[in-house]
């Protein structure tokens, strides 16, 4: 008669505990929500109630890591913002260094304005959620955007709008300083995937093909910065 098995006298391990999400897990969670919130609403248009919901939250926890709406807004901003000024601004110095005091080509200077963009818009949702929060900030009047306009982009505008009044020497500050305000809407116009092009092109164009897109800026805006001025 075959012998009955015996139990087993080693301890059987518990089942472990399912993981406890982590405050970080909800921090980046908030930033998440806020950030397609805040790019498919803007600034006045997005409550914190519907980060909270999105980002499935207690409201409370928004107020602990960030204080205010302001605050929280700032921070989903600069983490595309502070990124693309500093890779225009890595781009552009490694230009100069490489024309050693000659001034930069006109379509070379709006390829450095507008690739570290266009980057952004091809690396996916996120990318462009960014760049849609930035058309509303262009729009805000408030003092709150003028603030943050000024604080993360005047230093490089300002080195970009000298680096064109270089290679445009036949223009004046003023007229350089107005073209530049015609590239940056033009291309954040373009970059915010409004979906008009499919519509007026009755489907034959993609709006969301953003290299097709930069190479068809580069030519149109160095034609209009080359431009005659006004009569």
């Amino acid at each position: 008669m075959p012998a009955t098995p015996k139990a087993s006298t080693a301890e059987t391990p518990a089942p472990k505990a399912p993981r406890t999400p982590r405050k970080t897990d909800g921090r980046e969670a908030i930033l998440r929500a806020a950030e397609r919130l805040f790019a498919e609403h803007g600034f006045e248009g997005c409550s914190l109630r519907a980060v909270a919901d999105l980002a499935k939250v207690n409201q409370g926890m928004i107020h602990y890591f960030f204080k205010s709406k302001d605050a929280l807004f700032l921070e989903t901003y600069m983490r595309g913002g502070q990124p693309l000024v500093d890779e225009r601004m890595r781009l552009l110095d490694a230009e100069e260094a490489l024309q050693d005091g000659r001034p930069i080509g006109l379509e070379r200077l709006i390829e450095i304005f507008l690739t570290p963009a266009v980057a952004l818009a091809l690396s996916g949702a996120r990318g462009r959620n960014f760049l849609r929060m930035q058309a509303h900030l262009q729009l805000d009047g408030t003092r709150f955007g003028s603030k943050l306009r000024s604080s993360l982009y005047d230093d490089s505008s300002r080195r970009l709008v000298r680096a064109f009044a270089r290679s445009l020497p036949g223009l004046s500050q003023e007229q350089v300083a107005w073209r530049f305000i015609f590239v940056l809407g033009t291309y954040q116009y373009v970059l915010a995937d409004t979906g008009r092009l499919e519509v007026i092109s009755d489907g034959a164009s993609n709006g969301r093909e953003f290299d097709k897109a930069l190479r068809e800026m580069i030519p149109f805006l160095a034609a209009g910065m080359r431009a005659a001025g006004p009569a």
